[in-house]
């Protein structure tokens, strides 16, 4: 009772819900709003540890510039006949490449409904994994 009646332990224990709350926040907010975007950090443990397919839907010029390892090239206008053509495994995470992460975005909803599993786009597309450091493929 000693605990609770202590004023300190009262401001100690509301930090930390308060802090606990901001940590979780970003996390929640993802899962009711569904996953849309990876940083280049998960994005490359998804790629190592699950198998992820890479989809690079930029122009075939700068693909040839540099493009993640094991990403293919797929054209953003034909995405889905695109996709069919490569025979992918629907249940393995699909990761959507552009270069600023916007474009590939708004591919996302389309692919779940054409039954891909786990599909994400990578967040600030291969500007953000060149900043991160990340090697390419040329």
């Amino acid at each position: 009772m000693e605990f609770i009646s202590n004023t300190n332990n009262l401001i100690l224990l509301a930090l930390m819900l308060v802090s606990g709350a901001l940590l979780l926040a970003p996390q929640l907010q993802g899962l009711i709003q569904g996953k849309v975007g990876v940083s280049p950090a998960i994005a490359t443990q998804l790629i190592n540890r699950s198998k992820a397919n890479i989809i690079d839907i930029r122009a075939l010029e700068d693909y040839q510039i540099g493009h993640i390892a094991r990403a293919k090239q797929a054209n953003a206008q034909d995405l889905v006949a695109n996709l069919a053509g490569m025979r992918l495994e629907k249940s393995l995470p699909l990761i959507l490449v552009c270069e600023t992460g916007l474009k590939s975005a708004s591919f996302v909803g389309k692919l779940q409904k054409e039954g891909y599993a786990d599909v994400v786009c990578l967040e600030g597309g291969i500007k953000a994994w060149n900043v991160a450091g990340l090697p390419l493929v040329k």
